[in-house]
């Protein structure tokens, strides 16, 4: 039998040689989201709680001007280092077109922006960033050096040479992202903000001070699932459970039971990249991205990842 799922998994499988990053922009009213990054990372779904949550501490603050985030995930690690640039009276695309300074993009002379190049946000941080943007905007400038990025690269087993970029300065950085969150901030962070929904009945997500949920819905009823502060991506490969990844090959299974302790489980053919999965009642095929010959299964009754089969 489970070579028989096997191969009905691979023949009507693809590989998945090409691939091309994905870039999200949206508008939440005067705020302007930006993120390119690889897959569907939890990153996209952070990077818009953070336009959402912006919007409304711009509406507090009284700001009424255009704010540009641009979020360049590192997903691939390219860099040591990470860059938080907080520009004024600019909220064209930058870092869009990539670190060259030799080439600059023209400004617009309006606004502000926020851009980030990192592996990973924290949502509560980049709203202290965009606060003190809006705050101390006629000062942003005084703060922009250059500054260098190392690279994690080598080139003919050389390791790349840093790279020279405009950044705010570090120490300034650290001080925002360590300063007390204001009343506005804590305010905010304390609404409910979906991310996953359903009509009638299955596995939700939402998200609320600085922590994720993951509920089971049946009508009206909802029952706590799981909470965890930060994860690498999730997965459904049937809306009434979840695969939720906190790296690349480590996962929990989430269903709608909430009383049996969560197992964190491990498949030999995790990357960088979301697996795949295809759901065979209680048994799901893992399949790397790549590479259609290797596969994993969990067993969801036992909660158990096999790599041979029988």
């Amino acid at each position: 039998m489970q070579f028989k799922i096997i191969f009905i998994f691979l023949l009507i499988s693809t590989n998945l040689c090409a691939h091309k990053d994905k870039v999200i922009a949206k508008n939440y009213g005067n705020i302007k989201i930006y993120i390119k990054t690889g897959f569907n990372y939890s990153e996209i779904d952070k990077i818009q709680i953070i336009g959402q949550l912006s919007e409304k501490l711009a509406s507090r603050l009284q700001y009424q001007d255009t704010l540009l985030i641009e979020y360049i995930h590192d997903y691939i690690d390219n860099f040591k280092d990470n860059l938080y640039l907080l520009e004024p009276n600019n909220s064209n695309y930058k870092l869009a077109y990539g670190l060259n300074l030799e080439d600059p993009i023209p400004s617009n002379h309006q606004g502000l922006s926020v851009r980030i190049y990192a592996d990973s946000v924290d949502i509560v941080k980049i709203l202290h960033l965009v606060e003190y943007s809006i705050l101390n905007h006629q000062n942003l400038s005084k703060q922009i050096i250059k500054t260098t990025m190392g690279y994690n690269v080598y080139e003919d087993e050389v390791l790349l040479e840093p790279l020279v970029v405009i950044a705010t300065n570090e120490k300034l950085i650290e001080e925002i992202f360590n300063a007390e969150s204001s009343k506005s901030i804590k305010d905010i962070i304390s609404e409910r903000i979906p991310i996953i929904l359903r009509k009638h009945y299955g596995m939700e997500i939402y998200w609320s001070n600085n922590t994720f949920f993951f509920e089971y819905k049946n009508y009206e009823k909802r029952t706590p699932v799981y909470e965890i502060k930060d994860y690498y991506y999730h997965l459904f490969p049937n809306q009434n459970f979840a695969l939720l990844f906190i790296d690349e090959q480590s996962f929990y299974y989430l269903d709608d039971s909430n009383n049996s302790p969560k197992k964190l489980m491990t498949c030999t053919v995790g990357s960088n990249a979301p697996i795949r999965t295809m759901n065979f009642g209680d048994k799901v095929l893992l399949q790397h991205w790549r590479d259609l010959s290797r596969i994993n299964m969990l067993l969801t009754k036992k909660n158990k990842v096999i790599t041979k089969f029988e």
